[in-house]
């Protein structure tokens, strides 16, 4: 079990002989959430100081992590608190005999990552990255919460919008297989082109341990050369993969091994991911079958593929992010579905340059679904509005105006797509229509 004198001791830092000896259960950096033997990371952030809440900390029985203040019982004191929660993390980590798997991709991370998890318990020990832990300050976290004695397998999730981001990650993660879901057009604000993203998600490939298994998209080369860098076991899903889905708006099977596939999410996206998974699991011993059973009991997420009954109308909740790549996915769930049918669209951010056209794209797909109407909220979107030419679309300031026109505007057994970026704020939006219900 970690204790107090580990983390001092990998981040270089002070702790009086009394503290360093105590065990800690489990490492937080919310106050709130801090309690007996919990260690509280005192970040500094954009509107709080984590040091403003020691004492309580303290006093409700935990210990802390600081870069400032007296050195006293209780505390460790460190020059740099962020670098001490990598530096205790990457200590960590070191410890482990455990498989390590590291999931990445412009979408779809978090809906593999509990696949996979799924598939793998059908006969190992699995502990795996929780809510959306996937930062430089989630991932660290989730490494110095694995439990002990650890399992035999670790999940990874990891997000990034930057260059360099995986990088860092996966040096604290130290992943011995890793999984890419994608290559998107997420986080084009940050990035020159979709080569670029690529580049960066190769990151996460570069730091994994040679001789591990990497599972990617079949036809990407940037992915494919990092790989064989780094002399690791391809395992490609996709057309002219190793693995792939069809699906006749009836049934949707997985190949080669012609099995049936009844997701509880929706879409050929969440197909994908679904092979994606039984490959990674395969490498694990787990067989393709059992793998796509254990998967079919794996229910949506809120904000990801939820599906909401409000009353007498049906919300397809996708309120957690959006970009052009995951919109146009889910306006296609959409599109299939039967009856009357509409939208709540709000914008999609860190695009760059390009976002008007991205916009424009998904509004001409939203357009061409014969839907009831169409509800946008943020100034993206309202500035090419005027792409919609068959459908109604009112304008909404914010979510609130949103939740408003919505509820004079639907009418009975509608299903309604709710999507946007996380700032935009439409999970508020669903979250009160469901308490309408």
């Amino acid at each position: 079990m970690l204790k107090a004198e580990d983390i001092a001791r990998a981040a270089g830092g002070w702790v009086s002989p009394e503290t360093s000896c105590k065990f800690i259960e489990n490492v937080v950096i919310d106050s709130r959430l801090s309690g007996n033997n919990s260690i509280f990371f005192a970040l500094e952030g954009e509107k709080t100081d984590g040091h403003l809440y020691v004492d309580e900390v303290i006093d409700n029985g935990g210990y802390a992590v600081v870069s400032r203040g007296l050195k006293r019982d209780g505390i460790i004191l460190v020059d740099n608190v962020e670098q001490a929660l990598l530096d205790a993390a990457k200590w960590r980590r070191q410890q482990l005999d455990s498989r390590v798997i590291a999931i990445t991709g412009s979408s779809g991370k978090t809906t593999t990552r509990q696949l996979l998890s799924a598939a793998l318990r059908t006969s190992h020990d699995v502990f795996s990255t929780s809510g959306n832990l996937n930062n430089q300050l989630g991932l660290p976290m989730t490494i110095l919460n694995i439990p002990d004695p650890p399992p035999s397998i670790i999940i990874l999730e990891m997000g990034m919008n930057h260059a360099g981001e995986l990088t860092l990650l996966g040096s604290i993660a130290s992943p011995t297989d890793c999984l890419i879901t994608n290559v998107g057009l997420a986080h084009l604000e940050f990035f020159p082109s979709r080569e670029c993203i690529a580049k960066a998600k190769a990151e996460v490939i570069q730091t994994t341990e040679p001789g591990g298994t990497c599972v990617i998209p079949a036809g990407e080369p940037i992915l494919r050369e990092a790989a064989l860098d780094r002399n690791l076991s391809i395992r490609y899903f996709g057309e002219n993969g190793n693995a792939w889905f069809t699906n006749d708006g009836d049934s949707c099977r997985l190949y080669p091994w012609d099995i049936k596939l009844n997701l509880q999410l929706a879409g050929d996206h969440n197909a994908s991911n679904a092979v994606s998974a039984v490959l990674m699991a395969e490498v694990f011993g787990v067989s393709p079958k059992a793998a796509i059973r254990a998967m079919e009991n794996v229910s949506p997420d809120a904000g990801r593929g939820r599906i909401v009954e409000a009353g007498d109308v049906t919300i397809l909740d996708e309120s957690y992010n959006a970009n052009p790549d995951s919109t146009r996915a889910c306006l296609n769930v959409l599109g299939n579905i039967a009856g009357d049918r509409a939208a709540v669209l709000g914008d999609m951010l860190e695009l760059g340059e390009r976002a008007q056209e991205f916009h424009r794209q998904v509004l001409e797909t939203a357009d061409s679904l014969g839907l009831k109407f169409l509800i946008l909220t943020g100034d993206l979107y309202n500035s090419v509005k005027s792409t919609v030419v068959h459908t109604d679309v009112f304008s909404a300031e914010d979510w609130l105006d949103a939740l408003s026109i919505l509820r004079e505007t639907v009418t009975p057994g509608c299903t309604v797509l709710v999507k946007g970026s996380n700032a935009i704020r439409l999970s508020e939006l669903v979250r009160l229509m469901e308490e309408d219900n």
